[in-house]
């Protein structure tokens, strides 16, 4: 899987990004987006009742989802995911996927910026999206935010992640 975060400050137009990315994408891509969100308000209703308590997954005519009665991590989330290419918005605090910014913001991490076309961000995503396991395990050499440094400069691959290409016998 692809992954690339949308970060800016508040306002800065991550939203409106991250849509228009995930609309250009879609026509070849099976894209996905997490979103960080400060706040989640959901309907009084008996989904509500339920996942208060349970891993509860509701089907309507429009939507279904699953809701978790406790805070899971970004990297548990992405597991439930089948992507081809996952738009994080937010997330600043996460080193181990390659950024773009928005608005005034400066991730070291960025491979674009808004001010970039669509054509171009998309095609830097399609080239250098990646998502690094996290877990700063040190067993390629380095920590998870050092190693997606190298990635984005062309000093390492994501096939040196030792996390991400252990196979299970």
């Amino acid at each position: 899987m692809k992954a690339v975060g949308i970060v800016g400050d508040k306002k800065s137009g991550k939203t409106s990004l991250t849509l228009k990315i995930a609309e250009k994408l879609s026509k070849k891509y099976r894209v996905g987006v997490i979103k960080h969100a400060e706040r989640f308000d959901e309907k009084e209703s008996d989904t509500k009742k339920f996942s208060e308590k349970y891993v509860t997954g509701y089907v309507s005519e429009k939507k279904s989802g699953i809701i978790f009665p406790e805070k899971k991590s970004l990297e548990e989330i992405i597991s439930y995911l089948n992507v081809d290419i996952l738009l994080v918005e937010g997330f600043k605090n996460n080193r181990s996927f390659p950024k773009i910014n928005c608005g005034d913001y400066k991730d070291d991490l960025a491979i674009a910026s808004d001010k970039d076309t669509l054509d171009k961000i998309t095609e830097k995503i399609e080239k250098y999206g990646f998502k690094l396991p996290n877990l700063d395990c040190g067993r390629c050499g380095y920590m998870c935010e050092k190693m997606a440094s190298m990635i984005i400069k062309g000093e390492a691959s994501v096939e040196e992640c030792q996390q991400l290409n252990e196979t299970d016998l």
